[in-house]
């Protein structure tokens, strides 16, 4: 008879369930509605909740759970199991969330990122189960990522690691929300993107196909700028061949300092596939040093949304299998 880890992945808006078995299959997960009007003690009933019916769905003794694995945007203390606030999601400030979940569960429980949980999830079960080191970029409203190393999460002396979002490519450059001018995520994700689209078209040194877009809908996104881009508008070249420009520095800059053997994008922007792949790699092999052939693969991410919440039940493999 198997064993198996519960993971949950903690969103805004929903909260995802699944279980990791210990073949690392893992199995069909589902989701419960965020709380957002209960507190932290809402969201912990919820976790407790959810996770009774992912023990109850494998049909298998309690005693062959290993324990339970929580993916949480933060900022988290991951020694401590707190998270420290979550803006959207109210009442969570400094809430325990780890040892009150272990308390009502009555199972081993483990606190992770959730960026790095997504990362892990591709790393165990996704594009990167065949390597021991690998690094995902998450291209979506921001710049998220995780690092593998040698099999395990990467998170730093202070724990505020991986956040390669905040790699500065452009000194000086845009400024992000972070303080910092430059960041990587300022020039390739999503977000931002169309973001600099917008920008230029209303300081009028940019029009085209994406003004009139613009006009129409009163907001660009990413696959607009593709779609324009496809239909030969020179601007909309211009604005896609600038992140790929800076996303292939990142990669680059990855290799030099982890040499993985994958880096893995996931993402809003990657529903662009070859579009984003094609430019992407050429223009990696371009800025990639010639000291040596390039050796590290970019791909994509396969896990889609699951990722979040296989990570996280491998997370709690990670951590409790050998306890």
């Amino acid at each position: 008879m198997g064993r198996y880890c519960v993971g949950v992945d903690l969103g805004g808006t929903f909260i995802k369930f699944g279980a990791l078995r210990e073949d690392r299959t893992a199995s069909e997960t589902f989701q419960l509605p965020t709380p957002l009007d209960r507190g932290s003690e809402g969201v912990i009933a919820q976790i407790v909740a959810g996770a009774e019916q992912v023990i109850a769905r494998e049909k298998l003794p309690r005693d062959r759970v290993v324990g339970v694995g929580i993916g949480s945007p933060g900022p988290i203390d991951l020694d401590a199991g707190v998270i420290i606030s979550l803006p959207n999601i109210p009442g969570m400030d400094n809430c325990p969330l780890r040892d009150r979940v272990a308390e009502r569960t009555s199972l081993p429980t483990v606190l992770e990122n959730d960026a790095n949980a997504a990362a892990y999830g591709e790393f165990v079960c996704g594009a990167g189960r065949d390597v021991q080191d690998m690094v995902m970029l998450t291209l979506g409203t921001g710049l998220g990522s995780g690092i593998i190393l040698g099999g395990s999460v990467l998170h730093g002396s202070h724990k505020i690691g991986a956040e390669l979002g905040h790699m500065i490519v452009d000194p000086g450059g845009e400024l992000c929300g972070c303080g910092q001018k430059g960041c990587l995520e300022r020039y390739c994700s999503a977000t931002f993107l169309a973001a600099y689209a917008v920008r230029r078209i209303r300081e009028g040194s940019a029009g085209g196909r994406l003004e009139a877009i613009l006009n129409t809908q009163g907001a660009l996104d990413a696959a607009d700028v593709n779609a324009a881009r496809r239909e030969g508008d020179a601007f909309a070249a211009e604005v896609w061949d600038r992140s790929i420009r800076y996303l292939a520095i990142g990669c680059v800059n990855i290799c030099r300092i982890f040499d993985p053997a994958e880096i893995v994008l996931a993402g809003g922007l990657t529903k662009a596939g070859d579009d984003l792949m094609v430019p992407l790699r050429t223009e990696f092999r371009r800025q990639h040093w010639t000291l040596s052939d390039v050796k590290t693969r970019l791909s994509l991410a396969r896990l889609g949304t699951d990722a979040g919440v296989i990570g996280a039940a491998g997370v709690a493999w990670k951590e409790f299998e050998t306890r």
